[in-house]
């Protein structure tokens, strides 16, 4: 039976990663002013990024609508037998509603679509997507792939060093991070999703430390399935961690990617982080 898997904007999976595994990628929607774009589809990351600290009135994103969920659900029905949609935590995002609202509709109708909520962003999530589209790929069942998307999901971790936790804060995804807020006004703070909220994950002192330390948490959570090194503005320092941090990966060249215009709204210019899968015999 052919399985569909269908991600959302927020996983920051490169596209042609996307589509060497045949992955759909619904974009949420970033406001600007009184301009509405779709991530990474109207709008690209570098357009926002330049846009971002000028912008008065601070940018807002919010979920595709359960009638975008449809239409691509109905579109992705008529080759597929089965759909597996695999979305950002539901703590941060309606998308996770939406997709839900959308797949109980089309359930009724015939169409099975499963949908599973990774708590996790970027490429936490991407990877999750990707490791889900290769269960498929060799031959899984739609249960086996929500299993392993539910047991990658446990196993990700999506981390990220900013220059300044404005961003989070003006936007509202400051989470469990709270305590951080008015005691870092030079310190560069380490952030981690857990439980699908943003978690303290460490501090350094200046951003060549915090770098350091990123590199020793890829050591730290070695063995890997997978591994990318994420950025917002600075891919030669993105470049940097990735070669030193490459034999911790499961290939030769990690993955270098850029957080998209949504992710990066809240974490801001200057962000460096990463996205990797625990290997299940860690």
């Amino acid at each position: 039976m052919s399985i569909a898997v269908v991600t959302d904007s927020t996983s920051d999976l490169p596209l042609n990663i996307a589509e060497r595994h045949g992955i759909t990628i619904v974009p949420l929607n970033v406001h600007i002013d009184d301009e509405t774009y779709l991530d990474g589809v109207t709008i690209s990351a570098d357009e926002m990024y330049k846009r971002l600290p000028d912008q008065k009135v601070i940018p807002t994103t919010s979920a595709p609508s359960v009638g975008t969920f449809l239409e691509i659900y109905e579109k992705l029905a008529k080759t597929h037998d089965e759909i597996i949609s695999i979305h950002l935590s539901a703590k941060l995002s309606l998308t996770h509603n939406a997709a839900l609202n959308a797949a109980a509709e089309l359930n009724t109708k015939g169409a099975r679509i499963e949908v599973v909520d990774t708590e996790q962003a970027s490429m936490a999530l991407g990877w999750v997507a990707v490791q889900a589209a290769e269960k498929i790929a060799a031959g899984g069942s739609l249960e086996e792939a929500v299993a392993l998307a539910k047991s990658a999901s446990e196993r990700a971790s999506f981390v990220g060093m900013v220059d300044t936790l404005e961003y989070l804060v003006r936007g509202g995804r400051i989470g469990k991070a709270q305590g951080f807020v008015g005691s870092l006004l030079r310190i560069r703070p380490i952030l981690t999703l857990i439980d699908g909220e943003a978690h303290p994950a460490g501090r350094a002192r200046n951003r060549t430390k915090g770098i350091t330390r990123l590199k020793e948490m890829v050591a730290e959570a070695a063995p890997l399935d997978k591994l990318a090194v994420l950025y917002t503005t600075d891919r030669e320092d993105a470049q940097n961690i990735a070669d030193e941090v490459a034999k911790f990966g499961p290939d030769e060249t990690p993955v270098i990617a850029q957080l998209g215009p949504v992710v990066g709204n809240y974490l801001g210019p200057g962000t460096l982080g990463l996205g990797l899968i625990r290997s299940e015999s860690n």
